[in-house]
This record gives structure tokens, sequence and C-alpha cells, in this order.
């Protein structure tokens, strides 16, 4: 089993209830055993190529202990390994916060927003910042990541202005709506206006920010089109689970190709005792393509589009990525964000 990127879903327990949860066929109150988690890292564990284990739930840090005994048994592995966590952060502490740091965990924290935004989104603003402030106190590095929905595009140059003032701040993901879960129903994806105009505010503001910041904060789909190098027939492959080689495991044991489809029998893995590594392709042929590709001004640079979101959305919204990374293009170089080796319109 080639596995280059492993996902552990520590707990399926949550102290949030995020309006856009996609986790509705995972069981919810389980956490995982140690007997789960010993048989996940085996199957990971072999191997010459790096590897990156992100935690996840839930809410990992619900789990201190086992998030202790999992990085500790990771940094064993003799193939280079990187780890990260994803997380709420109201549930930091010092000690945990520390222990991040010395064992150089990335840890990513879960942000949509200003404290009204983010209250209204997934709940106890304060508590997010309280954490993020201990991150802060112990020079810990983090990014943010923040799911786009029509409920907080709008707010994306003040998500700017709430990290300015954090220096260990370094970044913010953008992820688009996933209609799956609780987002199936209650929540809707940014509009196509809505987003270029929110992307636009974005950068202005964030080109400013950087410009009294010692360390500047990136955009990592910025980064993406950044690091992307150009190609000329076949269509990128956006993450390791349109490859076969990314793996999530539930808290019972259950495979699954990612995060996002964690619980979804269309596809399952078998388990840690049994797995199925021949399902895990499954999100292979869910690409971002449509008429306009070849006139893109980012055609063959563009990093594609989640392929679990392509599948749940059943590509309805498919040209929201489009905006983003075309406006993205456009905007950016303007704001003096510009795209290595990739030229843009003049302006």
């Amino acid at each position: 089993m080639d596995v280059r990127y492993l996902i552990l879903c520590l707990t399926t327990r949550c102290n949030l209830a995020c309006a856009y949860c996609y986790h509705g066929e995972v069981p919810s109150g389980m956490d995982m055993s140690a007997e789960v988690l010993s048989k996940a890292l085996r199957l990971a564990e072999s191997g010459s190529e790096s590897l990156h284990v992100q935690l996840t739930g839930g809410e990992p840090t619900l789990l201190p202990e086992v998030i202790i005994r999992t990085v500790e048994t990771i940094r064993k592995f003799t193939r280079p390994v990187t780890i990260g966590i994803q997380t709420n952060a109201t549930h930091f502490t010092p000690e945990l916060v520390a222990f991040l740091k010395r064992h150089q965990v990335q840890v990513g924290v879960s942000l949509d927003g200003p404290p009204a935004i983010q209250d209204k989104l997934r709940g106890r603003a304060a508590d997010t910042l309280k954490g993020i402030g201990l991150l802060e106190a112990s020079e810990t590095p983090f990014r943010v990541t923040t799911v786009l929905s029509r409920e907080n595009v709008g707010q994306l140059d003040r998500l700017v202005l709430t990290l300015a003032g954090f220096q260990t701040a370094r970044g913010i993901g953008l992820d688009l709506l996933v209609k799956k879960g609780r987002a199936s129903t209650g929540m809707a994806p940014a509009e196509p206006v809505a987003l270029q105009r929110g992307i636009s505010a974005m950068l202005k503001t964030l080109s400013a920010v950087n410009g009294r910041r010692r360390i500047h904060l990136t955009l990592r789909e910025l980064e993406l089109l950044n690091r992307s190098q150009p190609l000329k027939k076949l269509p990128r492959v956006f993450c390791r689970a349109a490859r076969g080689q990314s793996l999530a495991v539930t808290p019972d044991g259950r495979l699954f190709p990612c995060g996002q489809c964690l619980g979804d029998e269309a596809f399952a893995a078998g388990d840690v005792w049994h797995p199925e590594p021949e399902r895990l392709t499954g999100l292979a042929n869910y690409r971002l393509s449509n008429s306009e590709c070849g006139n893109c001004p980012v055609n063959g640079r563009c990093p594609g589009d989640c392929p679990s979101r392509i599948y749940y959305n059943h590509g309805q919204d498919r040209n929201l990525s489009c905006v983003l990374y075309r406006t993205l293009w456009e905007k950016g170089k303007r704001q003096g964000l510009r795209i290595q080796g990739f030229e843009g319109p003049s302006t």
C-alpha cells in the first residue's frame, strides 16, 4: 500500500457544532482505540518516500494523551515524515501547545472570519482566539483554514485583519464548501460574483497587512499557483487522494480515500485489519474541467478542484474554483502578490 498522506480521525466527538460539518455518515461519540491506531500507523510506516500524517476529528485536542502517544510513535518512523493537526483551538493548554511545538507538529486552526462570523458558523470564537493566543505566546507557527460559503465570502478581508496582529500566523487556506453532512441542506456555496469581490478585497488587505509584517501572511491557493509548473497534456492531479495515495482512518478502523468521504460506503476501502487498497482510487476520475479551460489564462497551472467536492456537489458549482484561481491570478499581480514565472495581463 503506497500511503503518502495518512489522515487519522482520532475522535468523532467535538465541542462545537459547525454549520457545514461533513461528517454526517460517521457515528458520533467515538474515540480511536490503541489497537486501531497501532494498526493504522503500521499501514503507513513502511516506505522510503515522504509521508504526511494529519490528526483530525471531531476535535482531536479532546484527546491530548492520544495526540502525544501518536506523535511520539510517528517520530520513530524511519521514512521521512511530517505531522499536522487540524483543530478549532478551543481546547488548547500551554502544555499541549508546548508539546506540538517541540515535536514540530504543523498546526492548522479552523477559522472562518472575524469573531461574529466564527460564532455564527462554528461557535466559541472567543475560545478559538484564546487558543491562538496560546500559540502566539509560545511562538508556535500556525495556519488558518477557512471554509468558503455564502455566509463569509464577504468577510475575507476582515479575516486577514483578525490575523494581522498574530506574528506567528503564517497563512490562510481556502476550502470551498462541500455539500455533505450538515452542509447538504443548511448551507449555500458562495456566488461567483461575491467570491470574486471577496477574494479581491482579501488580496488588497493582505498586501497592506504584509507591508507591516516581518513574516508575511501567505495565501495557500496563491502559493499553489506560484509553485505549479506548466502542463501541456495531462490535467493536474489535485491531491494524494486522486492518486490513490491517501488513507483516512475512522476511530473504528474503517478506511477511506480522504477525510471528506469518511463514512461514505461508496468509497469504503476495508479496514485496518483487512485493507482494500485497490478501492482507494475511487476519487481519481473526479477532476475539474469545463469548456472554457482551453482559453483560461491559468490553463496548465490551475491546481484544479477537490475531487470529493466535485463528487458531493455534483459538479453544480465547479466554476467557483475557476473564479477563485482566475481572480487570484488577475488581482494578485495588481496587489504586488505576483505569481513567479507566470506573466499576468498588463495593468
